[in-house]
């Protein structure tokens, strides 16, 4: 199946490709349905036409009759028929499953608008893995192309018993199978049947024109109600995991679902700022030689409406899907800041990759330096990276610029993930706070005790601190002080509580 955007697309492809049938929507852009069938049949009286309308004018349709069209299809489209009148052609016509489709819609509702009224549809949505490359590469009318080919290439490696003789062309390097599911399938085979189709298309070395390319292709494949959505989705997810194969059944309903909790953690969030309810709970940080209290780390807490109190794990990573983070930050950095005149003791700030990158945080964070800056040398801003860094010397900038206020550095999560030793020699850090993994499994894990002696023995090398966090008892803490940690952090000292004044 070849898709055209419009109509003069669609003479294009029409001279450029062998069709047996056409459908094309009376009301297209650059070019009327009627104007491009008399094209149509200035080069060609005989391939069979189905037009579609929403409303059908009567001249338009003597037109029609007159420049020979064989079927009328009112939208949105009827499945069964429009294969009533494929059909009914196919009488008359030797039809291969190599058709053109020429609609004022996208592929995408054309497809939408074709399946979703089914509940029976089988949809295997595929897409060339390195396509993003290629079109980069390619020329717009190379890289259709390249789609072109690679459809006749995806049809002969279809096993023949799937029953799948018809290729959609989506563009973006995407394509689509689809055919009628029922109970009798055996879907257990029929999956594993593409992925061996998967597999063999993968090691072959399709030959696109003149070009040579190994192409991949990841697949997501869907049944039942909603099968294209499903499939559409578990696309989008196989590309966020880099994965390649995915049965994406039931991902809409997954979706709406999660799409239902998260607006409701929404609310909750916008409920709690207006009513001054995101507050700052303050950990202690303990010296591990006087066991004293030497700093607090602040720690964003919600009192939610029924007044409990709601940890950032159950609404911060939402909250940077939406306005609401820029103003949780804004609310924990000014909370941070007042501390200071609450107590003589530093007062530690997480700042992730995704804050210090945006300029209004940024921007806030050294006016409040500017506005208390003869406390700002009691700040200590604790680095997080969870997040994709988009550009390393934006962070580098950021803390150049903070130390001119005496401003302390600890990166967060030492030892695992993101956080090693190459972003000590970037960031040249006064702290290190071992990751708790590690902290909570010192008393049976042999590689966790030696990981945080190599950190501790660097550390000291370098003259920064290290900061144990999760630590839940005497014995850990014991183990700690004997590898010559420097400060705890954690429930045996204390859990994260409202600052007393």
């Amino acid at each position: 199946m070849i898709i055209a955007k419009d109509s003069i697309e669609g003479l294009k492809k029409f001279k450029s490709n062998h069709i047996d049938l056409i459908i094309s929507d009376l009301n297209t852009p650059n070019l009327s349905g009627i104007e491009f069938i008399r094209k149509v049949r200035d080069l060609d009286r005989d391939v069979p036409i189905i037009i579609t309308s929403k409303n059908y004018d009567p001249k338009v349709l003597q037109h029609s009759i007159n420049y020979g069209v064989q079927g009328f299809i009112s939208k949105p489209i009827d499945r069964d028929k429009l294969e009533q009148q494929i059909n009914n052609i196919k009488k008359y016509f030797k039809l291969s499953s190599y058709h053109i489709i020429n609609s004022s819609t996208t592929p995408k509702e054309d497809l939408y608008n074709f399946l979703q009224p089914s509940e029976d549809s089988v949809a295997i949505l595929i897409k060339i893995e390195e396509f993003r490359y290629l079109s980069k590469f390619l020329t717009k009318d190379i890289s259709e192309d390249v789609q072109n080919i690679f459809s006749q290439e995806l049809l002969k490696y279809i096993p023949k018993t799937c029953n799948l003789s018809k290729i959609y062309l989506l563009g973006d390097g995407k394509f689509l199978f689809s055919k009628k599911y029922n109970s009798n399938m055996n879907l257990s085979s029929f999956y594993q049947k593409i992925r061996t189709f998967q597999k063999k298309v993968n090691e072959a070395n399709i030959r696109l024109g003149k070009l040579d390319y190994r192409l991949s292709i990841i697949v997501s494949i869907s049944h039942g109600k909603n099968a294209l959505e499903n499939a559409q989705i578990g696309l989008s997810t196989l590309l966020k995991n880099r994965e390649n194969f995915i049965i994406a059944n039931k991902l809409v309903v997954k979706e709406k679902r999660e799409a239902h909790k998260k607006l409701k953690i929404f609310k909750m969030i916008q409920e709690a700022i207006d009513s001054y309810n995101i507050v700052s709970y303050f950990q202690p940080i303990v010296n591990n030689k006087t066991k004293e209290i030497e700093k607090y780390e602040s720690l964003v807490r919600l009192i939610d409406k029924n007044k409990n109190t709601i940890s950032p794990y159950f609404f911060l990573d939402t909250a940077k899907e939406s306005k609401y983070y820029k103003k949780i930050t804004s609310i924990v950095l000014k909370n941070s800041f007042k501390a200071l005149y609450n107590t003589k003791m530093n007062i530690s700030i997480n700042l992730s990759a995704l804050d210090i990158e945006k300029e209004e945080t940024t921007k806030e964070f050294f006016y409040l330096l500017k506005k208390h800056k003869k406390k700002s040398h009691r700040i200590v801003i604790e680095l997080l990276e969870d997040e994709k860094i988009k550009d390393i010397n934006i962070i580098k900038n950021f803390i150049k610029k903070v130390k001119l206020f005496n401003v302390k550095i600890a990166i967060d999560d030492f030892g695992t993930g993101l956080s090693n030793f190459s972003r000590v020699l970037e960031y040249q850090p006064d702290y290190i706070k071992i990751d708790g993994s590690l902290i909570k499994d010192i008393e049976d894990n042999k590689f966790s005790k030696d990981m945080i002696e190599t950190i501790v023995h660097f550390s000291k090398k370098q003259n920064i601190k290290t900061i144990a966090e999760y630590v839940e008892n005497e014995n850990i803490f014991n183990i700690l002080c004997d590898l010559g940690v420097d400060y705890s952090q954690g429930y045996y000292f204390g859990k994260a509580e409202l600052l007393s004044t």
